[in-house]
């Protein structure tokens, strides 16, 4: 749910900086040369591929939680460790309803859910824990970058607004590394993710071409975000306004 709420949010909110800005926002923008500034158009992308990655995160959580709460309604009962100070005898105990039940000591025990899970769908459970996690900090962080520019007039107050949110991500960071109920923290989350990701991909090359487009789509996206982050193509915005009709007559 979590998740649902995020992704319609973000879909909503996704292309907010590529809009026109307000008649009275305009104006100040050339008078101060904000609608040509590389930078200022460096954090409207920014934001943009920040939700963008934020988007697909959380689309794929919610896409893998409900596969899994599938298998989970048509899986057998999970076994619990049975009390040996309770007084009940085999029928009794064959009668106790519900997904965990009790059973003897040589039956397979799950002490808690994590434990089922970590047993029998970890890279579910570390790909949701960690597409959520990171698609909620990519949020957190566009909307700095929102906050940044949607105040750039006042320039004290967007500073703040910005810095506020990114203390809230980096608490959210703090608090999840400090309080890590598996795998110790946030880095060795992604590594195990990474590790479970590709084995998970290696283990069923053979059964499709599916994991090899996967693969291929992941290395573009990573290829694409190096070449633009190192060499974003704003030449264009070096030519004056007078200058355009000589370069669309060239075009012809």
């Amino acid at each position: 749910v979590p998740a649902a709420v995020l992704m319609s949010i973000i879909m909503k909110e996704m292309f907010a900086l590529q809009n026109t800005p307000p008649s009275m926002m305009l104006k100040w923008d050339q008078e101060n040369g904000i609608h040509r500034s590389k930078r200022w158009r460096t954090l409207r992308y920014s934001y943009l591929l920040l939700m963008v990655l934020a988007f697909c995160l959380e689309t794929f959580t919610i896409f893998v939680a409900t596969q899994v709460l599938t298998q989970l309604a048509t899986t057998q009962r999970v076994v619990v460790p049975l009390e040996t100070d309770m007084n009940l005898d085999v029928d009794q105990q064959k009668n106790i309803g519900g997904f965990f039940r009790m059973g003897a000591k040589n039956e397979e025990v799950h002490q808690s859910m994590i434990d089922f899970l970590m047993k029998n769908f970890e890279f579910e459970y570390a790909t949701c824990r960690f597409h959520f996690m990171t698609g909620l900090l990519s949020f957190t962080v566009a909307t700095a970058l929102r906050v940044r520019y949607a105040l750039r007039k006042y320039s004290d107050l967007s500073m703040s607004g910005m810095c506020c949110l990114l203390t809230v991500a980096s608490g959210m960071l703090a608090y999840s590394n400090a309080n890590a109920i598996t795998y110790g923290g946030y880095t060795n989350l992604l590594k195990r993710q990474f590790y479970l990701t590709i084995e998970f991909l290696r283990a069923r090359v053979r059964s499709g071409p599916l994991s090899i487009v996967t693969v291929f789509f992941s290395c573009l996206t990573l290829i694409y975000a190096i070449l633009g982050a190192t060499g974003p193509e704003f030449a264009y915005f070096e030519f004056d306004e007078d200058e355009k009709p000589n370069r669309k007559s060239r075009s012809w």
